[in-house]
């Protein structure tokens, strides 16, 4: 075999090596196929949930439309509504130091669908949790508001608006319990 024969069989194999593993990382992160929509919504409590460290952004953004926008209604020093917005993006640079130092466990309790052809709706109660087991430094309820749309084979969240139960807004009976699809 000659030096050329030998130089461009070692570029092939190390193409063939790059191939399959772009191939492995796309199959376990971006192409996901999220072909059902509970498969999308307990996904992102599972990359959300766990013991404080690192969590998968790139499976997180994987998640999401590229035109997606994410939204939190809280409530200033004064007491009044105050809307944030953030691109998936934006959220995991802004929360990243959260989770690193945080235990944190989120969970869907409750939702109410509604779909029509390639849209859907989803209103989704979730509990949550800060810090582990007795040493909870918070609990907490809320809604988020999810906007999907099937696209390319898979479903994709376009918006995900939420907000979490305060004293002044206590949650409705009908997003109690545990009703999940």
């Amino acid at each position: 075999m000659s030096m050329i024969q030998k130089k461009m069989k070692n570029a092939a194999s190390l193409f063939i090596t790059a191939l399959l593993v772009l191939t492995l990382q796309s199959t376990s992160y971006g192409q996901r196929s999220f072909e059902d929509p509970d498969s999308l919504i307990l996904c992102l409590h599972k990359v959300l949930s766990g013991p404080a460290g690192a969590r998968n952004w790139e499976l997180y953004r994987s998640l999401f439309h590229e035109k997606a926008i994410l939204g939190v209604v809280r409530t200033d020093a004064q007491g009044h509504p105050s809307y944030s917005s953030s691109t998936p993006e934006e959220y995991t640079k802004r929360t990243d130091e959260f989770f690193r130092t945080n235990d944190f466990y989120v969970e869907e309790t409750h939702r109410i669908t509604e779909r029509f052809g390639d849209i859907m709706s989803l209103f989704s109660t979730y509990q949550f949790r800060v810090g582990g087991g007795a040493k909870s430094q918070q609990r907490g309820k809320g809604i988020n508001c999810f906007q999907l749309i099937h696209d390319a084979g898979r479903w994709w969240i376009i918006s995900l608006q939420y907000t979490n139960e305060r004293p002044d807004l206590p949650m409705p009976k009908q997003y109690e319990g545990i009703d999940v699809k």
